[in-house]
C-alpha cells in the first residue's frame, strides 16, 4: 500500500515529487546510484549521469523485485547545484530528467549539493522502496 499526500494549505511544488508519502509493506534500501555503465565508465555531463543513474536506479529495483511506482523516497546528492540547471534554484534540466521516469503517485524527494562525492561523479541517487507483503 502506497500513498502520496499533499498538505493541506501549503504552497504548491513541483508537480515531480509528493510533500508526504504514507506505505506499508516490505523496506527495500538501495545504494546510492551513480552514471557510470556496467564497466565503470562515467557518462559524459551531468544530464547524462542523472539519466544514466536513473536508468541504473530502475535496474536495482527490478533486481529486488520492486519498480520505479514502489520508490516512497528519493534523496539527490549534486556536486554542484548549478550543474545542468537553467536555474539552478529550481532544479529545471533535472526536474525535466527526473520526470521521464517518475510519471505519478510521486515519492517525496530531497535534493543536496555536496563535495563528497566519488571522483568524477556528478550526481548519486539514493531511493527507499515499499513493496508488497504479498
Amino acid at each position: 500500500m502506497r500513498e502520496s499526500i499533499t498538505l493541506p494549505g501549503h504552497p504548491e511544488k513541483w508537480p515531480c515529487f509528493s510533500d508526504v508519502v504514507k506505505a506499508k509493506g516490505t523496506l527495500v534500501f538501495l545504494a546510492g546510484q551513480v552514471g557510470w555503465d556496467d564497466h565503470g565508465v562515467w557518462a559524459e555531463g551531468f544530464e547524462k549521469q542523472a539519466e544514466l543513474a536513473l536508468q541504473n536506479m530502475e535496474r536495482a529495483l527490478a533486481a529486488a523485485g520492486a519498480t520505479i511506482d514502489d520508490v516512497v523516497k528519493v534523496v539527490v546528492f549534486v556536486a554542484d547545484a548549478r550543474n545542468g540547471d537553467a536555474d539552478y534554484r529550481t532544479g529545471n534540466n533535472f526536474n525535466e530528467i527526473y520526470s521521464r521516469f517518475f510519471k505519478r503517485n510521486f515519492p517525496v524527494r530531497t535534493r543536496v549539493q555536496t563535495g563528497m562525492l566519488a571522483r568524477d561523479c556528478l550526481v548519486e541517487i539514493d531511493v527507499i522502496a515499499v513493496i508488497s507483503d504479498d
